[in-house]
């Protein structure tokens, strides 16, 4: 498990701790809705903001520089990683980091750990792209926060969603080749579930293009078992990490363990079970790699 399981789980993944979620009885409750408002507020201006002396969006194409691209990237991952004791800084997102998730474990936070479900616009798309799009589900501290950010809200309002209706919302995302990532705001607090694309995504475009740790990589790993695989190809689009190739000699999909980021997307497209999710723990060559 990663490192933040270790620290932050209950016996397990640090995301279904339920202690990591949030209610407006909680203790860090208002320090967290803070956090999360300077967070979104700043969001569209989160590449000119300066870390280190650096613009940021300076220092991300630094980042992917051969010579002095490593010592970049520490610092970059010091900064996501500071917790909520350490009073992270918002408008440069210290803190906020995200990981992959499978759509079954989704469904778990929102419908067994999390205490509110609201649909909010994507403030990735929205704020680099310009593509207005609620494919955000934020928690309770995002609830709180978001009526003072009314550019995050969709064209039908604030609405907070129920069991089914957040079951159907995850589903939809997911037949769209959405990646579901779990995000914190601030560490160890769990603010949102988003599903996105690369390179929409800011936190998957920081880690596949520059090598910056925003998205770990899923507690899992995505194989093949060749005797169930009819070689139908409805897999062979749905991964966005390269890790995915399907074979016209064997026809059958190839996966590269190293690149796989365990979201599942090529799990669920196939009608076969010919697919199936495992720990990233129990392969040698990907244990500790997130």
């Amino acid at each position: 498990m990663c490192k933040f399981c270790l620290k932050h789980g209950a016996n397990g993944k640090w995301y279904l701790n339920a202690k990591n979620y949030l209610t407006k009885e909680s203790e860090d409750f208002e320090q967290v809705r803070d956090y999360m408002e300077g967070l979104w507020g700043n969001m569209e201006r989160l590449y000119m903001a300066k870390s280190g002396g650096a613009r940021v969006s300076k220092a991300l194409e630094l980042a992917a520089s051969p010579v002095i691209g490593a010592e970049v990237r520490k610092i970059f991952d010091e900064h996501i990683e500071k917790e909520l004791h350490q009073n992270p800084d918002p408008r440069v997102a210290e803190g906020h980091f995200g990981q992959v998730i499978p759509l079954e474990e989704a469904k778990m936070i929102t419908m067994d750990l999390a205490d509110v479900n609201i649909k909010a616009m994507c403030h990735c798309k929205y704020n680099h792209r310009g593509i207005k799009q609620a494919t955000c589900l934020g928690f309770t501290a995002v609830a709180e926060m978001l009526p003072k950010l009314p550019r995050y809200i969709p064209e039908k309002g604030v609405e907070i969603l129920d069991a089914d209706q957040v079951e159907s919302f995850l589903e939809n995302m997911n037949q769209k080749g959405m990646v579901h990532t779990v995000w914190a705001g601030p560490i160890p607090y769990i603010a949102s579930i988003c599903s996105c694309d690369h390179p929409n995504c800011i936190g998957l475009r920081m880690r596949l293009d520059f090598g910056v740790n925003a998205v770990l990589k899923g507690e899992y790993i995505a194989t093949v078992d060749p005797n169930n695989c009819m070689g139908c190809k409805k897999c062979a689009s749905r991964c966005q990490f390269g890790a995915l190739h399907f074979s016209s000699v064997l026809n059958r999909p190839m996966i590269d363990v190293k690149k796989c980021f365990g979201c599942g997307l090529c799990k669920d497209s196939c009608e076969d079970n010919a697919i199936k999710l495992v720990d990233r723990e129990l392969i040698p060559i990907t244990r500790g790699k997130y």
